[in-house]
């Protein structure tokens, strides 16, 4: 079938699905006000399955969870995705009741999971949504689905005031009470095994990004063009460009493939990784860079900060609920309009400054000794995170100190 066929057909699927959902909704249960239950069995639901950060901040979730002595159930949901327009409300597959449903999955999404479930089943169930945004304004249509829910987490303060101010803007202010604050509970693991960056002959960077997040915000192209201002010509180090399979694609690749002609210090890595794998990349590097534009959280930062390694990132929106300048090396942006995909220009994002980024490099590059103290204090601020996840804060009858 031809692409533009294929395209057309796309569309009106979403339109018919869209219609029944604001049809069906209207039956659904709204969230009414509710103590935190001293929760036993919680059930996530998320994208566990595939190589997507919300899907890994959803394994997270549900590991903190456990380590917190929950019984959880882990729900898959892309299946759920599936002949929305023909299948009727169904059970959950474990019928058991659970104290707290977990939806890690943005409200586009969420919409579905709560389309394929039997209300019936989720009517008396605490509900929470777990939703994250990466410019100045979360998008209005969203708001609407926050009345199904009786909280609402987000991984940084930066998510928080995004969603707050789409929430004043739509009228509905006072959902922002619906607002938790709960960072990734991103793992600690043994760094003693570690090739401390100081033994090694070259320095080896790194910088991951996934074209389905939006080149734009990504920015890999800022990261090449501060390499190559750091070091004009090869042979400082080697900096690697990881994306997924499939990025050659994307009509923007062509930029990046261009930029790094002639430079055998660059490496283009396009290979989809599991989270072991992307763990184990992560660990080979010396230092980790992000030029992004904006971030809900930053979790692949966050993970290089927690395996005790030095991050330099730009200095704005998520990544600052765990990054400031004794913890890494951030860089100054100024803030610009944000792209419609990111409600621009309404809203706002970063515009790294590369000169100052290539600083950054050329000095983590060339000092071990400037390497060795800010993954120290890092990986510390990573350890921090774990306060919001102690089973005192989680599920009480008082509302978090951590909100």
């Amino acid at each position: 079938m031809p692409t533009r066929a294929k395209a057309l057909i796309g569309k009106m699927h979403a339109v018919l699905v869209n219609a029944r959902i604001r049809r069906v909704a209207r039956s659904w249960p709204k969230a009414t006000p509710l103590p935190r239950p001293s929760a036993q069995r919680i059930r996530v639901s998320g994208f566990f399955n595939e190589p997507l950060g919300i899907g890994r901040a959803a394994h997270l979730t549900a590991s903190a969870l456990t380590v917190a002595g929950y019984s959880v159930v882990r729900e898959d949901v892309r299946p759920l995705h599936r002949h929305l327009l023909t299948r009727q409300p169904e059970a959950f597959e474990d019928a058991s009741p659970a104290d707290v449903w977990i939806i890690q999955a943005n409200p586009p999404e969420t919409r579905f999971v709560l389309l394929a479930r039997d209300p019936a089943h989720w009517r008396d169930t605490y509900r929470i949504a777990y939703w994250v945004w990466e410019s100045s304004l979360a998008p209005r249509d969203w708001v609407q689905w926050a009345a199904y829910f009786h909280e609402i987490w987000v991984p940084s303060p930066f998510a928080q005031q995004a969603f707050a101010a789409a929430f004043t803007q739509a009228g509905q202010a006072e959902a922002a009470a619906k607002l938790r604050v709960m960072p990734h509970p991103v793992p600690l693991p043994d760094t003693q095994a570690r090739v401390r960056s100081s033994d090694k002959a070259e320095v080896h960077v790194l910088t991951l990004f996934d074209p389905r997040s939006d080149f734009a915000r990504k920015n890999p192209e800022g990261v090449i063009r501060a390499w190559t201002k750091a070091f004009s010509e090869p042979g400082a180090g080697r900096l690697r460009v990881k994306t997924y399979a499939g990025a050659e694609q994307h009509p923007a690749f062509r930029r990046v493939v261009d930029l790094v002609k002639g430079r055998p210090d660059i490496a283009l890595i396009c290979e989809t990784l599991n989270d072991a794998e992307t763990q184990a990349l992560i660990a080979q590097a010396d230092i980790v860079i992000s030029l992004h534009r904006g971030e809900g959280f930053g979790l692949p930062l966050a993970e290089a900060m927690a395996q005790g390694i030095p991050v330099i990132a730009t200095g704005w929106s998520g990544n600052m609920a765990f990054m400031t300048p004794e913890t890494a090396c951030l860089v100054p942006f100024e803030l610009v309009p944000a792209t419609p995909r990111y409600n621009g220009p309404q809203a706002q994002w970063a515009e790294p400054d590369l000169t100052a980024a290539a600083e950054a490099l050329r000095r983590l590059v060339q000092s071990a000794e400037a390497r060795e103290t800010l993954w120290q204090a890092g990986r510390a601020a990573i350890g921090d995170l774990w306060a919001y996840w102690q089973p005192t804060v989680l599920f009480s009858s008082q509302k978090s100190a951590y909100k």
